[in-house]
């Protein structure tokens, strides 16, 4: 067993971020794959639209403002202790979301927050328009780690449609908010455990995604973060995808070259925003290329053949022999 478990450890291959500014583009294949070598001589296939997706993806949810839509009158919201506190200690992030609220400290606890505006994306027409309401603003409580929800389904919005509706339990999507959502907990806990505070936090950690994005974290890339809704999520994924380089589309040697690249500043380039792997490892090339060293040694330290005309002769060869022949006969004699 420790045999095995030794063979295994010596197969893992790693792979940092800051390779792909240094991988060697070998070419593409089935117009839908990149095949690049990195500098540890590992050879790589790449998801030329998974990767441009992810790219893309990470630069709409640094870059997209979600717009508001005013309401005609306050929207009063009946709230749990913990989610009221919660968004009067995270009203910048809620606001980002594009949720606003109206505070009457006159009404009794739960009951001092209504609604002003809410999120509103789509095209002008209404058809593709993401809808929000006040049951995401308890499903954004619930990402902060607030207790208890107050409207709907805790799994609502976490679909892999372009609004995050449809199937709860096997969607990327979900899984992608549900993972983010996990790490600011652990990040929270630990702020209030250094503050020495039992109360919620407004400081947040640092995580690799954009889920947090303006929120007081950064990502390893040093851009700030911001918590999204999962239907928000799904939307940017969307519009990312449509965006994309597709399969079945010839690229150039500077198209291949700057897609894996860019990979390098994206915080999560290991899969796209619906869980899909931007990359596989082939195959370690290191014993090719000794191989391919040691053939050309040996070729060029071997014999060389000499090139023999196998061809006849023609009836001007013969007559210029003749020629010859006969002329040395005469100086003989």
């Amino acid at each position: 067993e420790n045999d095995l478990s030794s063979k295994r450890r010596n197969k893992i291959v790693s792979l940092a971020k800051e390779d792909f500014r240094h991988m060697s583009i070998i070419g593409q294949f089935n117009h839908g794959f990149i095949l690049a070598r990195c500098r540890n001589n590992n050879l790589w296939i790449l998801d030329q639209h998974a990767c441009d997706e992810k790219f893309n993806y990470e630069r709409l949810c640094e870059t997209t403002s979600i717009h508001e839509q005013r309401l005609m009158a306050p929207m009063p919201l009946e709230l749990t202790p913990s989610e009221e506190e919660c968004i009067l200690d995270n009203m910048l992030l809620f606001e980002e979301n594009g949720f606003r609220f109206s505070y009457n400290k006159a009404k009794p606890p739960r009951h001092r927050l209504a609604l002003i505006s809410l999120p509103h994306s789509g095209a002008p027409d209404g058809k593709k328009a993401v809808q929000y309401g006040k049951e995401d603003v308890s499903h954004l409580c619930s990402l902060l780690g607030a207790d208890g929800i107050s409207y709907g389904d805790a799994g609502s919005g976490f679909g892999s449609g372009v609004d995050g509706s449809g199937l709860y339990g096997n969607n990327a999507v979900r899984r992608y908010a549900g993972d983010i959502s996990s790490s600011q907990m652990s990040s929270k806990k630990l702020s209030q455990e250094s503050n020495g505070s039992a109360g919620p936090s407004t400081t947040q950690g640092d995580h690799g995604d954009k889920n947090h994005k303006k929120n007081g974290g950064q990502s390893g890339s040093g851009r700030k973060l911001i918590t999204f809704l999962p239907k928000s999520i799904a939307m940017f994924a969307s519009r990312a995808c449509r965006g994309s380089i597709m399969i079945g589309t010839p690229l150039s040697q500077k198209e291949m070259e700057t897609v894996v690249e860019r990979l390098a500043n994206v915080d999560h380039p290991w899969n796209c925003p619906h869980g899909r792997p931007t990359m596989r490892h082939v195959r370690d090339l290191m014993q090719t290329l000794i191989d391919d060293v040691k053939q050309a040694e040996a070729h060029v330290g071997g014999p060389t053949l000499a090139q023999v005309s196998l061809s006849q002769p023609t009836q001007s060869d013969a007559a210029s022999a003749e020629e010859k022949e006969s002329s040395d006969d005469q100086q003989t004699v």
